[in-house]
């Protein structure tokens, strides 16, 4: 089970996404916002976080999984590979096909 801080903070930095800004700076912010709190969940947690989203949701973490790959920090690999894993999922149980496309891309 997620710890409610954990959770808070994901959904906070979900919501408080600039995806229709120009501003590069802010956007980069709201990536390093986002790596960090991706990588504070423990294992066990990150599948109740994903499982929390709904397609536009997914659709955006996607993205900044992405984005985390670019730039990885100290292990920040391994555990977005456990969040990349976790939306496959996600994508597998529903009829979601800009996440199938999404996941084929990256894994290809």
């Amino acid at each position: 089970r997620c710890t409610g801080d954990a959770l808070r903070a994901f959904h906070t930095a979900m919501r408080s996404s600039p995806v229709n800004t120009k501003n590069q700076a802010m956007k980069e912010q709201a990536q390093g916002t986002m790596l960090k709190v991706l990588t504070s969940f423990k294992s066990s947690e990150i599948e109740q976080a994903v499982n929390s989203l709904d397609r536009n949701g997914i659709d955006l973490l996607m993205k900044y999984i992405y984005k985390g790959f670019e730039k990885p920090t100290e292990n920040s690999s391994a555990i977005l590979l456990q969040w990349h894993e976790k939306v496959r999922v996600w994508c597998s149980l529903g009829s979601a096909p800009l996440c199938q496309v999404l996941v084929s891309a990256f894994v290809r």
